[in-house]
């Protein structure tokens, strides 16, 4: 029994601890995203979906370990869990998410077969994005309540889906603009670059350099080199009418190393839901008005 309880605890995909020649396959979720926290109570990974009334992820049952497949039609039955899981989950990451009523998901079945001689079956589960309030966040737990046969995983037997609405602001954006560091002639613009404007809330987007930073920060050419402001990042603010209203740091108002953001009413604060196209000007902060920016993102297309 200590065995099979270790086994079912240690084993992911076809990876095992122990050898491989006698350990034993689990039933598993398999990974349908990069997990977010390595070690938490239940796996949970973080999805930014399109509005829509059925946005599909599939979701992949995996019969995981040493064994080529299944020795014999397996039949899983799965559903989605309930708040105990989501509670225990916000108390070992010290988390806020809220559970996802039942009315803004739908799981295609309910149970799902993996064939004899295979190793995984799959279904979607679908969400209504266009009814998403923008104020939660909305975790569907899965959980696989039986088998036919065979060991469920004690680590992947339950997952959480942190599923989150992408505003009309989001996407990925080709950048141009002009840049002013008045304290440092040296730091210049580096553009054009490629950034993400990534969702906060339904009329709020953050600025994040993928390519260049890895993080919500503003890149930029110094003499020596690339580099970046650290602890700032400015998130963009809009009213109905799609004129940005305020910027601010991602990091603080102000951040840990005394900066902040503010806009810049002198110049042009819009975005052209014909064209996709932002254009904003806005202050880095730091013991006065310090860094000037004017810029322009174009749309290039949705981000992953």
């Amino acid at each position: 029994m200590l065995a099979v309880s270790f086994l079912t605890s240690c084993l992911k995909d076809d990876s095992l601890v122990l050898d491989p020649e006698k350990g034993h396959n689990v039933i598993e979720f398999a990974n349908p995203a990069q997990i977010g926290t390595i070690g938490s109570v239940h796996p949970l990974y973080t999805f930014a979906l399109e509005s829509g009334s059925a946005v599909p992820i599939p979701i992949t049952i995996s019969y995981s370990g040493p064994e080529s497949g299944a020795p014999e039609d397996i039949v899983v039955n799965f559903d989605a869990g309930t708040q105990a899981e989501v509670t225990a989950y916000n108390e070992d990451q010290e988390k806020a998410f809220d559970l996802m009523p039942s009315d803004i998901f739908t799981l295609s079945t309910k149970s799902v077969v993996i064939k004899k001689g295979e190793k995984k079956a799959t279904f979607n589960a679908l969400f209504a994005t266009e009814r998403f309030d923008f104020d939660k966040s909305y975790v569907l737990p899965l959980k696989i309540t039986s088998t036919s046969s065979g060991i469920v995983s004690g680590n992947f037997g339950t997952i959480l889906l942190s599923v989150n609405p992408k505003n009309i602001y989001d996407g990925i954006y080709t950048l141009t603009g002009t840049f002013n560091d008045t304290q440092n002639s040296t730091f210049t613009g580096a553009y054009p670059i490629e950034i993400h404007l990534v969702t906060q809330n339904a009329k709020s987007v953050a600025f994040y350099d993928d390519e260049n930073v890895g993080n919500y920060g503003h890149f930029f050419n110094t003499a020596t080199g690339g580099s970046y402001y650290g602890n700032f990042a400015p998130v963009f603010n809009f009213d109905d009418q799609n004129n940005v209203v305020s910027v601010v740091n991602f990091y603080g108002q102000p951040s840990s190393n005394g900066r902040s953001a503010r806009l810049d009413v002198t110049g042009i604060n819009k975005y052209d839901p014909a064209t996709k196209t932002l254009e904003v000007s806005y202050v880095m902060v730091q013991g006065g008005d310090r860094t000037f920016f004017k810029e322009k993102m174009v749309y290039v297309g949705p981000r992953p």
